[in-house]
């Protein structure tokens, strides 16, 4: 279905609420033992995601069964890893079990075509306004039409805005402006080793940097909004 369309009233088996690798995946699984999905996205695939891009090595059989081409693909392998602290002393280590590097970006936009073609209905820039269970099935709402189905599955991030819409009792703590975390992620060229991964350390942060797909490189910081100010 093209992003935004409108959806009409249907029933599905599962909806997949939020389509990030949790969502995506979950879908894929379900979609693959027969069940009859949604998964509903407020992006459009694909787009970035700020976060790290380094993925334990434990994972790639499991993502090659997806359908994801991981071993053709020329990806970084990555087995150092170099941790600095505040005052700049710094820690090598190898990674015996090690790792790879592939962007949100890539990753997940393969994993929204996987999705697709095992039947997953994919509603793209489309929000969920809410989610109710009542007479054994959810009602969903959404910004451009109305579902329902058997099972739902909350795969979004904390905080969201069904997190406040639910009044769930963690989004009444609120830090002060200034102690606020702020995640920035970049995709860079830069002289590092393709094996290594960095993570470097600072009073209320931490920078990290890895090799991702295509000669570029992840660099993706935590920091206060009184650092960044």
């Amino acid at each position: 279905m093209s992003a935004g369309a409108n959806i009409p009233r249907s029933h599905y088996d599962a909806a997949v609420l939020g389509g990030g690798l949790a969502g995506l995946v979950h879908a894929i699984l379900l979609a693959q033992a027969g069940f009859r999905v949604v998964l509903i996205e407020k992006e459009a695939y694909p787009f970035h995601r700020v976060c790290g891009e380094y993925i334990s090595m434990e994972s790639w059989d499991f993502l090659e069964s997806l359908g994801i081409p991981l071993s053709g693909m020329d990806l970084p392998r990555i087995n150092r890893l170099q941790i600095s602290d505040p005052d700049g002393r710094t820690l090598d280590s190898p990674l015996p079990l090690g790792g790879f590097g592939i962007s949100r970006y890539k990753l997940d936009d393969m994993l929204a075509e996987i999705a697709r073609s095992h039947g997953v209905e994919l509603f793209e820039r489309t929000k969920v306004i809410d989610a109710r269970y009542t007479d054994g099935r959810f009602d969903i709402e959404l910004s451009s039409g109305t579902c329902t189905a058997t099972h739902a599955f909350g795969a979004f991030g904390k905080r969201s805005s069904l997190d406040i819409r639910w009044d769930r009792a963690f989004t009444h703590r609120k830090p002060g402006k200034l102690n606020n975390h702020i995640a920035v992620k970049y995709h860079v060229r830069m002289d590092m080793p393709r094996d290594l991964i960095v993570l470097h350390n600072f009073e209320n942060g931490y920078c990290g940097m890895s090799a991702i797909e295509d000669g570029k490189y992840c660099l993706c910081y935590i920091a206060t909004a009184a650092d960044l100010s």
